[in-house]
């Protein structure tokens, strides 16, 4: 009987340590669980960065708790309605968008597509109905004071761990002057796989960006995203990266449908310069614009299309 009572209690530990370990690895990046927040329709840019934090520490709040075994019911029953839920969105995403993504369960640290998180959620679901059932809880006098300072202490950490960013720039990427970006250098070499949409006319916005960059792929989901909320919007890619490397951001950032083009490292850097990603409002092509990738302000670049404002700064 206590042998019994021993194995549950660990196995409710281990599901516990689960929950934690997937809230820990989306604290870093947190802006892929920010734009799949928005990329849902849950939430807009500006809340978006509050949610995901309180969605990381309601999964610490259910972990820490399956760990110490109190309550047992209650987090069960929490853990398993959310696995639920969690999963009836990825079926929405499995038959929208297929099951080549990544479906952000553990951010970066793991890709996991759909298909495969669904099936990982249904036996954590059985395990979790297992312990339901079996699984004894620890009783003490202080239950409510820890849980309590538990819910304080798992609400409160990612905002620690990870403060929200008042938005100034982490790289330091400011445009003093416009200038003219030469596409020449694409153009006039037939080895280079040439822009599929006319880049020397027009107004776009344009990403230089290297495959294997963790920057890099932020600032291309959240450009997709942008992308999909904005069809009117010019956006094109350069990527730089061998064609696993390729295959592989596109599966991070969902953006295959964006026009893009591979480029040689030499030839992104001689345009776009050592700072990756580069993000840059061109208008016939003047680069009027350089803008901070974790500074992707939807108003002002809806601005920029929509009127434009070739001498005024707007970032």
């Amino acid at each position: 009987m206590k042998n019994k009572i021993l194995f549950f209690r660990i196995l409710s530990a281990i599901i516990g340590c689960f929950f934690v370990f997937s809230a820990l690895v989306k604290l870093n990046p947190i802006e892929i669980l920010e734009i799949a927040i928005v990329e849902t329709g849950f939430s807009n840019w500006h809340l978006a960065p509050i949610f995901a934090r309180l969605i990381i520490g309601a999964e610490f709040f259910m972990g820490l708790f399956l760990i110490l075994n109190i309550r047992k019911k209650f987090f069960t029953v929490i853990s398993g309605l959310s696995l639920i839920v969690f999963s009836f969105y990825l079926l929405i995403l499995l038959i929208f968008q297929g099951n080549n993504v990544n479906c952000n369960c553990f951010g970066l640290f793991m890709v996991m597509n759909p298909l495969e998180s669904i099936l990982k959620n249904v036996v954590l679901i059985v395990l979790l109905i297992i312990l339901y059932f079996k699984n004894k809880s620890i009783h003490f006098k202080a239950e409510k004071i820890v849980l309590i300072i538990g819910f304080a202490i798992a609400t409160s950490l990612p905002f620690i761990l990870n403060p929200i960013s008042d938005k100034s720039s982490k790289y330091d990427m400011s445009l003093n002057q416009q200038f003219k970006m030469d596409f020449s250098i694409i153009y006039s070499n037939p080895e280079i796989e040439h822009p599929k949409v006319v880049l020397n006319k027009g107004k776009h916005l344009v990403g230089f960006f290297s495959s294997s960059c963790q920057h890099c792929i932020i600032a291309g989901y959240n450009l997709k995203v942008l992308s999909s909320q904005h069809p009117d919007w010019s956006i094109y890619f350069f990527i730089n990266g061998d064609d696993d490397d390729l295959a592989n951001f596109h599966t991070l950032t969902k953006s295959k449908s964006i026009p893009h083009s591979k480029l040689p490292g030499k030839e992104l850097l001689a345009i776009a310069g050592n700072k990756l990603p580069a993000l840059f409002l061109i208008n016939n092509t003047i680069v009027e614009q350089r803008i901070m990738p974790d500074n992707l302000d939807e108003t002002e670049i809806g601005k920029w299309f929509s009127i434009g404002a070739k001498n005024k700064k707007i970032f």
